[in-house]
């Protein structure tokens, strides 16, 4: 559904932020408009000026979910020490109900120092006994006293890997984060839900069960923008299949970035090697995986499994030679549905994602011996 304005967003200082929220909704107390929260949202971002506001993302959050926005949108400029501050209630229509339930929509645009100072606004701006989540759209850097003071004033910590700009120092700080306690979330994890659940039925049946710990050869093509997802994917298999890190090496071959990773299985008694192998292809996410392959290197055994994008195919799977014998099938991704959508998805969830830590947590072992 299209979402409209109760009225113009209104720029005010910080002081009026919330007397002009209150008078939007005097304003409007003889309409079907209700006022209503069930979380808090941060956003931080970094301002663009051709970009449409409000976005997407609150496009389809304020459709689906009555809510509090703080959206810090960080600027460079010579006044950008200046909060510049705007309020507005954003509400769904078209939608077939006798009132409109709205969310409330503040933003602050500044230099991110100023906003650093502006944390304590932040805060106070935050209805109290509802969870807040921080949507973090910038560079992750944990260091940050912005991030730090905006991580203190939420219940759970929001990003989207595909867009990691460092992604092996990236994972590491997202794991980091973890283990200090604090509840994480990943867009980019939610987009291997097809990957995972195709994977896990190709080994249902009792007759490829068996077979499951005998594969020892991963392969999975990624597109080379970022590995991250082909990380965490091969994170959640090897957290799965209870496999031990041993050695990781980075590399190029014929000009596609490679990672090779082995581990111990969980007996200790085979080594198992993954490859993970950056492809040139065009495609809708930076960094998704295009193709899996799963085998054993003992001829007799029937365990080879190859997963590829219907997008891409499986043409660099089947030229790796035996892929008549696999069973094969094509992943159709998660393109339907947006980074918004999969935002939205991620504000249901107030507790922590188990499965994603421990696979999290994996990869920061793969990573610990990189090049070993």
């Amino acid at each position: 559904s299209t979402i409209l304005p109760l009225q113009t967003p209104k720029d005010v200082s910080l002081a009026e932020i919330q007397a002009e929220l209150d008078k939007i909704w005097t304003s409007k107390s003889e309409t079907a408009a209700a006022r209503a929260a069930t979380f808090n949202l941060i956003v931080y971002e970094a301002f663009e000026p051709n970009r449409q506001y409000p976005s997407a993302s609150v496009d389809t959050i304020a459709s689906q979910n009555p809510c509090r926005v703080v959206d810090l949108r960080a600027i460079d400029g010579p006044n950008a020490d200046t909060i510049n501050a705007q309020v507005a209630a954003y509400c769904p229509i078209g939608q077939a109900r006798s009132s409109l339930v709205c969310c409330e929509y503040i933003t602050l645009q500044a230099a991110p120092t100023a906003l650093e100072r502006a944390t304590s606004t932040v805060g106070a701006l935050l209805i109290a006994d509802l969870p807040s989540f921080l949507w973090w759209q910038g560079d992750l850097d944990l260091d940050s006293r912005l991030f730090q003071r905006l991580v203190d004033l939420s219940h759970r910590i929001i990003v989207d890997s595909s867009t990691f700009i460092y992604p092996e120092e990236d994972l590491q700080e997202m794991e980091q984060l973890v283990q200090e306690g604090n509840y994480c979330g990943d867009l980019n994890w939610r987009r291997l839900t097809p990957w995972q659940e195709l994977a896990a039925q190709a080994f249902d049946p009792p007759e490829y069960r068996a077979t499951l710990h005998q594969i020892d050869r991963i392969g999975i093509d990624y597109n080379a923008a970022n590995y991250c997802q082909a990380m965490l994917y091969l994170g959640w298999l090897a957290s799965r299949l209870g496999w031990c890190p041993l050695t990781h090496n980075e590399g190029v071959e014929h000009d596609y970035p490679i990672n090779r990773i082995t581990f111990a299985n969980s007996k200790g008694d085979r080594t198992i090697e993954a490859e993970l192998v950056g492809v040139p292809t065009v495609s809708a996410v930076p960094g998704e995986i295009i193709g899996l392959r799963l085998s054993s290197s003992d001829p007799t055994v029937d365990a080879c499994t190859v997963l590829c994008s219907e997008n891409t195919g499986c043409m660099r799977m089947e030229v790796g030679g035996g892929a008549q014998a696999c069973r094969m099938q094509q992943v159709t991704p998660l393109e339907h549905q947006t980074a918004d959508q999969l935002l939205s998805q991620q504000l249901q969830r107030t507790s922590r994602d188990q499965l994603y830590e421990e696979s999290l947590m994996l990869v920061k072992h793969i990573l610990s011996c990189h090049n070993s």
